[in-house]
Order: C-alpha cells, then sequence, then structure tokens
C-alpha cells in the first residue's frame, strides 16, 4: 500500500469517525426549558429561590449571547417541524408567585424576552401569590403567557377522574374566563404525571405540557411530557447557567441520576 493510500484511509476513516460523533451529539441535544419558582430576595430555605440580581444576570445573558428565546407555545410549533434554530431556549415559571410580577417581569419586559407563569386559580389572591389583576396585566402584556398548573396544585397521578377534570379542564376555562384569552400550555404539579394524566390534557385540549424529570423514556421533545431544567441558587455561577442552558445538560442529567 502506497503512503499515499494509506493517508487516505486514515482521513477517511477520521472524517467517518468525526461525522458520527458529530450526529451522536446532536441526538443527545434537548432545548432547554428552564424552570424558574421564586424570584425573591429572601427566602433562603429555598434552594430554588432565585435572587432578583440573579435572575436579571441571567436574562442579560441570554440576551447578549444571542439566545433565540421563544415562548413555550413558539416552542410547540419548532417541535411539530422538528426545526430548532441555534440556542433556542424557552423560559418558564411555576406557582404564579407575586414576586413573578414584581421581579421578573419587569426584568422580562426590558429586556423583550417571552416568558410562560403557570398559575393555580385556587391560589390566585392568597398571601404571596399573584393577583388575578397582575396576571391579566402581564397577560395583556404581548411579554407573558398564562398557563394553567392546575386548579390547587395537586400531586396527579392516582386522582379519580372526576377530580383530574376538575384540576385540568376547569383549571383551563376558570383562566381563560379570567383573562379573556385562551390557555394552550400546561404544567404537571411537581412534574407528577403518568399516562392518564397525559391523556387528559391532551383532551382538554392544551397544545404543550411541561413536565420536569420525565426521563430518558420519554423522547427528547415530547409535546406533552417536555423536560425542563430547575434553575436553582447554583445557577448564580453564569459558567453553571451556560452549561445548564447549553442543550446537553438534560442527557447528562438523566444518565447521572440512574446511576
Amino acid at each position: 500500500m502506497t503512503k499515499g493510500r494509506r493517508r487516505l484511509i486514515i482521513f477517511t476513516a477520521a472524517a467517518a469517525l468525526f461525522i458520527a460523533l458529530a450526529l451522536w451529539i446532536k441526538a443527545q441535544y434537548v432545548v432547554p426549558v428552564i424552570m424558574y419558582h421564586k424570584i425573591s430576595g429572601t427566602g433562603a430555605e429555598s434552594r430554588l429561590n432565585v435572587s432578583p440580581e440573579s435572575f436579571k444576570r441571567q436574562m442579560r445573558f441570554l440576551k447578549d449571547h444571542n439566545y433565540n428565546i421563544v415562548s413555550l407555545e413558539g416552542l410547540e410549533e419548532l417541535v411539530k417541524k422538528n426545526n430548532f434554530p441555534n440556542k433556542t431556549i424557552a423560559v418558564t415559571f411555576d406557582d404564579g408567585y407575586e414576586d413573578n410580577y414584581l421581579n421578573a417581569y419587569p426584568v422580562l419586559k426590558e429586556l423583550d424576552i417571552p416568558a410562560t407563569i403557570f398559575i393555580a386559580p385556587a391560589l390566585i389572591g392568597t398571601d404571596g401569590y399573584l393577583s388575578w389583576d397582575q396576571v391579566r396585566e402581564m397577560s395583556g402584556s404581548g411579554i407573558i403567557t398564562i398557563g394553567s398548573h392546575t386548579m390547587s396544585h395537586i400531586w396527579l397521578p392516582g386522582q379519580a377522574e372526576q377530580k383530574l377534570d376538575s384540576e385540568i379542564r376547569d383549571s383551563k376555562r376558570s383562566i381563560e374566563g379570567h383573562i379573556g384569552s385562551g390557555i394552550n400550555t400546561f404544567s404537571y404539579p411537581l412534574g407528577g404525571f403518568d399516562k392518564n394524566v397525559r391523556k387528559k390534557v391532551i383532551e382538554a385540549g392544551y397544545k404543550i405540557a411541561a413536565a420536569t424529570n420525565p426521563g430518558k423514556k420519554y423522547p427528547r421533545h415530547d409535546l406533552f411530557a417536555m423536560k425542563r431544567l430547575r434553575i436553582s441558587r447554583s445557577s448564580d455561577n453564569l459558567a453553571v447557567f451556560w452549561f445548564e442552558t447549553s442543550g446537553f445538560y438534560t442527557w447528562i442529567k438523566e444518565h447521572r441520576d440512574e446511576d
């Protein structure tokens, strides 16, 4: 074998290996859907309580590094097309705490970042939670999409059929009645769902539902089991936040958690 032919074989093998590796890496990519809870300077008892300063730095990071920030409904369209522009990401909030309005909403407006806030109607107006006036204001801003987090924020698996209908279907109707527009997004409280719960969400007319960690048995982009990443105080470090929003952290987390 000539030296030139040997080099060609080595080059071809290396190129094939590189292509195979690139395709494998691409296959592990999951669009990061980041999940916040409280945005508050207090409440150090919870790791999920992100300070307003950290939240603003994180949102500024997304803008400055040219992330393609889409609403959850916008992500639904991308999933259907199986076409995700580079650095696509979606921002969500669970539970509907009042500090989302006080501390997160002004930042999102300033930076023109779309986000979805999931609320439970039974909690609206109670201590520490949003009021309906605040919900309506944000819903009408063009920045915030309001989604359902059930009627009363309960664990859904194992509930009776009638209770599931009340929590899933009636919460949609309640929010729509208060804000005067359709509700298409849903979030499972505590990430809890099963096949029956998922079916109920689809039958209620939602277009996309956010889970938390449904695991490897669910596809990367199941419209009714969207995988999300909890943002906690560890993400105060922007290097950690960058890694979490890279699109590959979900794969690493799922394999780490099974050990």
